[in-house]
């Protein structure tokens, strides 16, 4: 019986996100762009949740994968021209093989061990987006047009 409010939990929040997913096509643009940061900072939350609530694995690199993700599938449509559903394709399929990557070594740790090899894999992507700021254009802002 202890699985039922598992089951609703993750339900609930599923909907909530869909929900927020649907109200962004029927609302004006300033409150669109306000959902839209709303949905990626939920979807944040509800990953995080999962990982340390019902995994007991807490994470400092977490964010990484969904930078990762963003800077992918940026980067996938500025340098190869590919279209909105391409770039979140290519952006997905990297932050999965990142993830595999780094997973290898990260669940071999437990504990203190599992914190600092997360926070050294987060320092090091990070510092190698600034490294190759000529490509990743680092921190600063690079645009792309309106698709």
């Amino acid at each position: 019986m202890r699985k039922k409010p598992l089951v609703y939990s993750l339900f609930f929040q599923g909907g909530i996100l869909l929900l927020l997913f649907i109200l962004q096509f029927f609302l004006p643009t300033y409150h669109h762009s306000s959902v839209s940061k709303i949905m990626v900072l939920a979807s944040y939350a509800v990953a995080y949740n999962f990982l340390l609530g019902y995994t007991g694995l807490m994470s400092l690199g977490h964010a990484m994968f969904f930078a990762a993700g963003m800077y992918a599938a940026g980067l996938g449509i500025y340098y190869l021209e590919l279209s909105a559903l391409g770039g979140l394709l290519f952006g997905a399929g990297f932050t999965l093989v990142l993830s595999l990557i780094f997973g290898l070594f990260a669940l071999r740790t437990s504990g203190v061990s599992f914190l600092i090899v997360t926070l050294m894999f987060g320092q090091t992507f990070y510092l190698s987006i600034l490294y190759f700021n000529e490509f990743t254009f680092g921190q600063d802002d690079f645009e792309i047009s309106r698709i």
